[in-house]
């Protein structure tokens, strides 16, 4: 079977999210994707994860992409997992954002000269620990539960509400509105700006440098659509101490209008 979608799934030292994160691509509407884990140095826990999900749900449809540990190389491992997907469109999703029935099929609307952008609804602290103790009682809730789920202040908003309605009109996006823990790209797109720029270590905008380089090479952003948006499990802060660097590699980016990476997908060992 030719595959349509390579969903990348990031990961570092969360088996418990990742595992929720598989269930829920294991119940797409839309079954023509396979699966890549990029993982950034995960121990062992990581990787029974993917085994178990392999054997229960994918079968030869899961791929495990792993680096060594060397410090926050979420640039890198995305490329080298984007290096092997074999679908076409490239779907880009954060090991902590569950998502719904109609995720794969919201991404679509991928194709050259147009990337999609989705959208994240945030869980609590205590709605994620109910969850991940025992993910598989705990299906991605449908309209009524996330309702609920907001009422009770376990939700910051309704992904059945804040969904875009009229994101079938292909309404153009800017940079801002571009997150790394929910988008996609085509193939060609994607190895055209080089993928990600690698010469960002640590958290903070590489996502947006990816977005600002794609808007540069032409590409549009647009919402990926309804069914899009994904749950994202609570996590603490993550380091920022490399943010004022990165802050400014991304506005040298802008200021520059250049469309290649500075260390990308080409720069990868063979």
């Amino acid at each position: 079977m030719t595959i349509g979608t390579s969903v990348v799934v990031s990961t570092y030292e969360r088996p418990e999210a990742l595992r929720a994160v598989l269930l829920g691509l294991s119940r797409q509407r839309d079954r023509n994707f396979e699966v890549l884990v990029a993982d950034d140095g995960s121990g062992p826990g990581t990787a029974e994860v993917v085994e178990r999900a392999r054997g229960a749900w994918f079968e030869d449809r899961l791929h495990h992409v792993r680096q060594d540990d060397d410090g926050f190389r979420l640039a890198r491992v995305r490329n080298l997992a984007a290096r092997s997907a074999r679908g076409e469109r490239l779907v880009f999703l954060d090991g902590d954002c569950v998502p719904r029935p109609g995720f794969v099929g919201s991404h679509r609307r991928i194709a050259p000269g147009v990337a999609t952008c989705g959208r994240r609804a945030l869980l609590s602290s205590a709605a994620t620990d109910r969850w991940l103790a025992d993910v598989t009682r705990h299906p991605v809730p449908g309209p009524f539960g996330q309702m609920a789920m907001w009422a009770r202040r376990e939700m910051n908003r309704p992904p059945a509400l804040v969904d875009p309605p009229f994101a079938a009109l292909g309404r153009p996006l800017g940079w801002r509105r571009f997150r790394g823990m929910n988008h996609g790209v085509h193939r060609e797109d994607y190895l055209a700006v080089d993928g990600n720029d690698q010469a960002f270590t640590g958290w903070g905008f590489e996502d947006s440098d990816l977005a600002i380089r794609l808007l540069a090479a032409g590409v549009r952003l647009v919402w990926a659509g309804r069914g899009s948006t994904v749950l994202h499990l609570w996590h603490p802060e993550a380091d920022r101490r490399c943010e004022g660097e990165n802050l400014a590699r991304l506005e040298s980016v802008q200021r520059s209008g250049r469309v290649r990476a500075t260390e990308g997908m080409s720069t990868l060992p063979a």
